[in-house]
Formats: structure tokens, sequence, C-alpha cells
């Protein structure tokens, strides 16, 4: 591997920064409200928290993803990496922390890989569409090529065994990984990535790395995407496209619940469409504004994706990753006015997450 430039890595360490910044922001904000349905809101949009911003699973197994990364010294070797994930995984499993609504795949699964079961075996990881599969794989979209597509999948399947858990996530670390130049049009890609998959004619299909990582669950990795897409993934992403037509030009006021039309976001396919439709309201250059005139930035993008009828923590650090992803200015989000002040344990790890890109660890 080439080693980056010191100015494309101090690119890539803000841009990596904002995205957990702006994920625990988000997680922090929607979990305020997460079981409680839209007529029980408390506030149109929900207020940020008041004092300090407690986190989700989904940020603690982000920065459990991130360990593991960091530590890893050589990609090729995916038993090794995939041990050094699930030892990370693990290690949040049986934390005194983890009493935040974990997700029943994540934690199934993972008993089942502590009791000496592989993530492919049958009594391995679930055969779950849960978005525990995707709300926590910032790490390995920032991770270094030819890697982040496997291991992007990877950190999928060793707890979400199941292809509409898979092509969500490839779909998320693709658009984060190039959230700069797909700013306001993330939905747009996904589908035509979609296309291209169909078609026959996507990367995807033919990159060995994605493909060894899947082999022990499936050889034909087109079988894979092709079988998540129709899924309903296809028509979930369609549907936020439409969402997006509708709500362009329309005063953010009067938005209404995210999750009208598209899904709650419990599972991987509708907690990727909603985080991409915040993002592409929150990054497009023609719809930042609303009728008012305001500017609606990441803030009120996190307000509203919080302000949900479904899982609003993971919507939101969907949403909060994906745009500060698209910032390479450093402290976007203080930039923007939101300083959140988290629990001191989870202030020092998203700091020293945000010194070290994963990879780091590969000998060059």
């Amino acid at each position: 591997m080439t080693a980056p430039t010191t100015t494309n890595r101090a690119a890539q360490l803000a841009r990596y920064g904002n995205a957990l910044t702006g994920l625990a922001a988000g997680d922090a904000w929607g979990y305020q409200v997460e079981f409680r349905t839209y007529a029980a809101m408390p506030a149109y949009p929900v207020p940020a928290p008041a004092g300090e911003w407690i986190i989700s699973d989904d940020t603690q197994m982000t920065l459990a993803l991130h360990d593991a990364l960091v530590e890893v010294t050589d990609f090729d070797d995916i038993a090794a990496v995939t041990e050094t994930i699930v030892r990370h995984f693990t290690l949040w499993q049986l934390d005194p922390d983890n009493n935040r609504a974990p997700g029943r795949a994540c934690m199934g699964s993972l008993s089942n890989l502590r009791a000496g079961a592989r993530w492919y075996d049958s009594d391995g990881a679930l055969e779950s569409a849960g978005c525990g599969a995707v709300m926590r794989l910032v790490p390995a979209a920032f991770a270094p090529e030819p890697y982040w597509r496997g291991l992007t999948a990877l950190q999928a399947v060793i707890t979400h065994k199941h292809p509409r858990a898979i092509v969500p996530a490839l779909l998320l670390a693709d658009a984060i990984r190039h959230a700069p130049e797909r700013r306001g049009r993330f939905l747009e890609h996904a589908l035509a990535e979609a296309e291209r998959i169909f078609d026959g004619v996507s990367d995807w299909l033919t990159d060995p790395y994605l493909a060894a990582v899947l082999t022990p669950y499936r050889r034909d990795v087109s079988s894979v995407l092709v079988d998540g897409l129709n899924d309903d993934v296809v028509d979930i992403l369609v549907a936020a496209a439409e969402t997006m037509d509708r709500l362009s030009g329309m005063d953010s006021a009067e938005y209404g619940d995210p999750c009208a039309g598209i899904g709650e976001g419990w599972e991987s396919a509708s907690a990727i469409a909603l985080g991409l439709l915040t993002a592409d309201l929150a990054t497009s250059s023609e719809d930042q504004k609303d009728t008012s005139g305001d500017v609606w930035e990441g803030p009120q993008a996190l307000a509203w994706a919080a302000t949900s009828n479904g899982d609003s923590d993971s919507i939101a650090c969907i949403a909060g990753a994906l745009i500060g992803a698209a910032q390479s200015a450093p402290d976007y989000w203080r930039s923007a006015g939101l300083t959140p002040r988290f629990e001191p344990r989870y202030t020092a790890a998203i700091a020293a997450a945000s010194s070290r890109l994963p990879g780091d660890g590969v000998e060059r």
C-alpha cells in the first residue's frame, strides 16, 4: 500500500474525526427518545441533550471496531482480522457499560462466537438484517484500499449474516468514503450502484478481498449482492428518494416524521435510507435553505433524524456520520455550533480514535 501524503492524511483525519463526532452526537440525540413514538415526542424537533450527552451501543460498537482495525497489522490475514474484530466486539459485550439497549442480533451472535462457533457456521452469526450491521461501520469505510469493502462486509456478517445486512452496509460505507464529492446526492449514487450491480458492471462484483471475506458464507458475490438488493433494499431507497423530492423546497418545520413511507430504521435497509436522506438534505446546495431562508445544517439535520417514529439513535448516528464525513475541515461540528459534552470515558475515546486512521497499524 502506498502511504498517504501529509495533506491527504490531514484531510482524512479531519473527515474521520468529524464522522465519529457526528455519529456520537446523533446517537446521543436520538437515544433520548429511542423507544418513543413520533406522537409521544417531547418537542418537534427534539432538542439537543441537556447536560451530559449519553451515547448508546451504536457509538460503543463503532469505537470497538475502530480499536480492532487500528490493531490489525495485516489485513490480508482475514482469519486474524476476524479474530481481532470478534475479540473487541466481545470486550464490548462484556463491558458493564453495555446496558444501553444493545441489539439482540449483536448479543446473540457474539454469544455464539464466544461459545466457539465461527460466524459462518449454522450456529454462528444470526440470520438477521438488523441495523447493528450498519450503525457502527464508519471505521471500515475509512480503511485503506483495497480492503474497505471486505472489512465493511466482515464487520457486518460477524453479527448479521444476511444479504439484506451486507448490501446496505456496503452502500453506506461507499457513501461515507466518498462523502465530500457526493454530498447532496447520496441516495442518487446508492441507486446508481444498485443498477450497476444488476447490470453486472459494478466493481464490487470483482473485488477479490470482498469475495475472500464472503466465500465461507457464499462463493458467489453477485448472488449475495443481488439477493440483498431484491430484498426490498432498492424499494426502500426509491421511497427515500421520492421523499427527498417531496421535501424539496418545503419549510423544514413541515417535514414531519422522517420514517413516513420509508421504514423505521430497525433494520439495515431503512436505517441507511433514512441516514442518506437526512444527509442529502443537510449537504445539498439546492436544499440547504428552507422556504424561510434559514440554513439547514448538521445540527438541524440531527434534530430531525432523532424526531422519528423509529430507531432514532441509529438513524441520527448514521446521518451524523455521513454529514461529518463530507467535511474535510477540522472541527466541523463546533463550527456549526454544536459542542456535545459526552461522558468523560467516551470524550476521551472519540478524541483518541480521531487521531488514528484504521490501517495505521499496517506496515507499508
